[in-house]
């Protein structure tokens, strides 16, 4: 059973439950509300909870709160940028419920769907949306393998995006920007326009990722996929130049700042967008090298299920979306070799 009074010294609503147990304990207790109707919706919540079991179709249920709680420790399998990207998105749609869902259970597809038509009337990208809705679909999936119950966000599909707008650079721009800084900056730019390193994966690469018999490199990018990309004369240099026949520490970061310090995102961005303004470019940074790395391979002729691999793409998809404009004109000419 379940009732529900007003405490005038609180000014709350408190709603108390006293329900049995298939196995014949009995779980009772109270939650307070400054809103009358959600505490109505608690407790009609408790009252329905009472007819599942008297129906024997009761399922093991779970508070919203602490499922999130739950998760978010689940969450540190991920990494780092991932798991501040989801947590910050479900506290923001934990935010946006506003105590309307107390349980697990009463999330609804509408909710989501509503949250996520909020975000867009905001005028965010749907690919901004999509991240959001991958950060839901995370935190559903988690809940429906550990609780049994229904996943709302399993038939929500993610929306169109449009193709990045990306700064790429020409063979002649790459040279330019590369004459416009110090040697230290040239050798990192250099190095992510041989392999297509992401910023972080960059930043972040130690010696131990290295084998400089076998000439590769093994990065554990985003969702902690792993890949190995082979390196090239110049890339092996840079990093034989590096080294400088020492003998390596595995967890010694590979690439540091001038001062000898960890190199980070920032600072690598900074660098290479100071080279791209001297080099009177409008703008770039790391990923403009990355993108480098990929436009001069497929325009070498090197097939897109390849680039998208060292890439660390999750999908041939996402790279064919970044690069359409690269794979249209080289499509202009094809059909010039039929002479039907």
């Amino acid at each position: 059973m379940a009732s529900m009074a007003f405490h005038k010294d609180c000014g709350k609503w408190r709603v108390f439950w006293h329900v049995t147990l298939p196995n014949g304990e009995v779980d009772k207790g109270s939650m307070s509300f400054k809103d009358r109707k959600k505490a109505k919706n608690f407790k009609e919540h408790c009252e329905e909870r009472q007819n599942q079991l008297k129906k024997a179709i009761f399922v093991e249920d779970v508070f919203l709160d602490e499922a999130i709680i739950q998760w978010k420790d689940f969450c540190l399998g991920f990494t780092k940028a991932t798991r501040y990207l989801y947590t910050r998105e479900i506290d923001k749609f934990k935010t946006f419920l506003n105590g309307e869902v107390v349980y697990a259970s009463e999330l609804e597809t509408a909710h989501i769907r509503d949250y996520l038509n909020y975000m867009l009337r905001k005028k965010l990208s749907n690919k901004t949306v999509n991240n959001i809705l991958c950060a839901i679909k995370s935190l559903c999936k988690y809940i429906t393998e550990n609780y049994k119950l229904n996943n709302p966000a399993k038939d929500i599909k993610k929306l169109k995006e449009d193709p990045p707008n990306a700064r790429f650079w020409t063979l002649e721009e790459y040279r330019r920007v590369l004459k416009n800084c110090p040697d230290y900056v040239q050798r990192w730019i250099r190095f992510i326009a041989c392999t297509g390193l992401r910023a972080h994966e960059f930043c972040n690469l130690k010696w131990g990722n290295c084998d400089l018999e076998k000439r590769t490199i093994t990065i554990i990018g985003k969702g902690r996929k792993k890949r190995t990309i082979g390196l090239n004369d110049i890339a092996l240099g840079i990093l034989e130049g590096v080294n400088k026949g020492e003998r390596v520490i595995p967890d010694a970061l590979v690439f540091v700042n001038d001062g000898g310090r960890a190199l980070t995102r920032y600072n690598l961005a900074w660098h290479i967008g100071e080279a791209c303004r001297d080099a009177g470019l409008p703008g770039g940074g790391p990923h403009a090298a990355r993108h480098f790395f990929a436009t001069q391979l497929l325009l070498r002729g090197v097939p897109i299920i390849k680039v998208s691999a060292l890439l660390g793409h999750a999908s041939v998809t996402t790279t064919q979306r970044h690069y359409s404009h690269i794979l249209s004109a080289d499509l202009s000419d094809v059909t010039s070799v039929l002479a039907v």
